[in-house]
């Protein structure tokens, strides 16, 4: 189940190399070249789709959901028109969620 998946972090966020701040906390973190290499060693080239369920909203202005969709081609996947990076409309989802998991 993934929502709003970074597909490829290592890269993306090369430009955020340095002394950071948690969003959340306000406590300061370092982004080293070791956390972006850690991330490519964690990248799968190819992934077997119909294990996946994706949900993306096309709103998000934080990843372009069009990645994810590509990515994820034959995978379920749920793409809502609108929306945010904080996925809005997560509450409605919850049935397929828990039907995917095998709830």
């Amino acid at each position: 189940m993934l929502i709003n998946p970074a597909i490829d972090p290592h890269i993306g966020l090369s430009a955020y190399l340095g002394p950071q701040r948690n969003l959340y906390t306000g406590e300061p973190y370092e982004l080293t070249a070791s956390h972006l290499a850690q991330w490519r060693e964690l990248y799968v080239p190819e992934i077997t789709p119909e294990r996946y369920l994706l949900l993306v909203e096309t709103g998000d202005e934080v990843l372009d959901y069009r990645r994810a969709v590509e990515r994820y081609a034959g995978a379920e996947q749920v793409v809502i028109a609108g929306g945010d990076h904080s996925l809005r409309s997560f509450p409605e989802h919850l049935p397929r969620i828990l039907r995917f998991a095998g709830y």
